[in-house]
């Protein structure tokens, strides 16, 4: 179980984190995600699946069940909650790189789109996924997908500037 906690661990954090926006919820989530592989682990089939869209699907229906029992809400006003407590040793670089203003501007705007704009420039600009690729995990045309990016990224833009 070890093994697969630290070879999934970012992919599951970094997916569960751009959907919620907030380092608390999402440890939280990912502590559920990993308890349930654990349990569910003598069930894993590698002929139905590999073990990273097993554990991914696992965080997908987590955070289904996230957003049935509340609405999520995005804070950046606690820096001063204790990095070192909060946040394993590993990503206090990225915790760092999180809260400086330009990429909390970011985060705050992210989280004002709609969650399918969200979910297509985390795929393409976070996880670097191709427009076909994304098109075809989807179910989706590829001028589809470039549309919802374009959109995306217009809105992006404006929301930024409004900041400004």
């Amino acid at each position: 179980m070890e093994e697969v906690y630290n070879t999934y661990f970012s992919s599951v954090y970094n997916y569960v984190f751009y959907r919620i926006l907030d380092r608390e919820t999402t440890e939280d989530i990912v502590s559920d995600v990993f308890m349930k592989v654990l349990r569910h682990l003598d069930r894993f089939d590698a002929q139905k699946a590999s073990m990273k869209s097993w554990i991914m699907r696992i965080a997908d229906r987590t955070l289904i069940d996230h957003y049935r029992r509340q609405r999520p809400s995005v804070s950046f006003d606690n820096e001063e909650a204790g990095v070192e407590r909060l946040v394993p040793v590993q990503f206090e670089d990225q915790y760092e790189q999180l809260m400086s203003p330009a990429r909390r501007e970011l985060l705050a705007a992210l989280k004002q789109l709609p969650e399918r704009e969200r979910m297509f420039i985390y795929y393409r600009y976070f996880l670097n996924i191709t427009n076909r690729r994304i098109a075809r995990e989807m179910n989706m045309k590829e001028n589809t997908v470039s549309t919802v990016l374009h959109r995306a990224r217009r809105n992006l833009r404006v929301l930024l500037q409004d900041r400004v």
